[in-house]
């Protein structure tokens, strides 16, 4: 694990290192028994979303994506056609793709498995710094919210373009666990119920990372503000961090 990130690092040289982030996903297609009922590109692209979001914020470059089909062979190409839809809006159509479809025996429901794969340099250490702000990108979401209140979901591109904003200090999507979860994470410490003004529910599910946290020189909020355009929301802290 990177820190508390939900990312693994592997040295491969001196200087190198791999970072491989994962995502799955269980009851959701298009099957007679799934949970939620959704078209299987769409499970796809949203899988992909949440391991390249954690690679990516990682500080890695993706260098490979990996499915793991459980659905059956006919759903392979959607699920591959909905990651090629998050690579474009990366601008990163050229990322290989591979994987595996059970072919043998037929399950009840949809499953997936997707892992990205990428390369960074060795962590640097950085020294911490003050005056920062916090912002929360996107709405939370799950489940089939996800379909009804898609324009509330922080674009994957935009997610990129924070990820290179020279005012941004860290990133971190939000996963199942909330919020304040990532939050704490973020900052080093665990935060509770008071530590944090939102008008979000901070331990609501984001469920395929539909939002993400963002920490940032509070000089340059009026660009960020700008950047994020409606997806912004501040994030409070009353621990002496705000």
């Amino acid at each position: 694990m990177i820190g508390n990130r939900d990312a693994l690092s592997i040295s491969i040289t001196d200087k190198d290192e791999l970072i491989i982030a994962s995502d799955c996903s269980g009851g959701i297609g298009n099957k007679p028994d799934d949970a939620v009922q959704v078209d299987p590109e769409v499970v796809g692209y949203f899988g992909f979303r949440v391991a390249v979001m954690e690679c990516l914020s990682a500080g890695a470059r993706l260098m490979a994506v990996q499915l793991m089909n459980f659905t059956g062979d006919t759903v392979w190409e959607k699920y591959a056609s909905g990651v090629r839809l998050g690579l474009s809006e990366l601008d990163m159509g050229d990322i290989p793709l591979t994987g595996s479809s059970e072919s043998n025996f037929d399950l009840n429901q949809s499953a997936l498995g997707v892992t990205c794969i990428g390369m960074r340099r060795k962590e640097r250490h950085f020294l911490p710094q003050k005056d920062l702000s916090y912002a929360l990108i996107g709405i939370p979401l799950v489940g089939e919210e996800v379909l009804i209140h898609r324009s509330s979901i922080a674009p994957l591109g935009l997610f990129h373009l924070c990820i290179h904003h020279p005012s941004i200090v860290d990133i971190l999507p939000v996963g199942s666990k909330g919020v304040r979860h990532e939050l704490s994470l973020l900052i080093g410490k665990p935060l509770k119920r008071g530590d944090v003004d939102s008008t979000q529910d901070l331990d609501k599910s984001s469920g395929p990372a539909t939002s993400f946290i963002i920490s940032y020189n509070k000089e340059e909020e009026q660009n960020i503000r700008k950047l994020t355009g409606g997806h912004f929301q501040s994030l409070t802290l009353f621990d002496g961090n705000n």
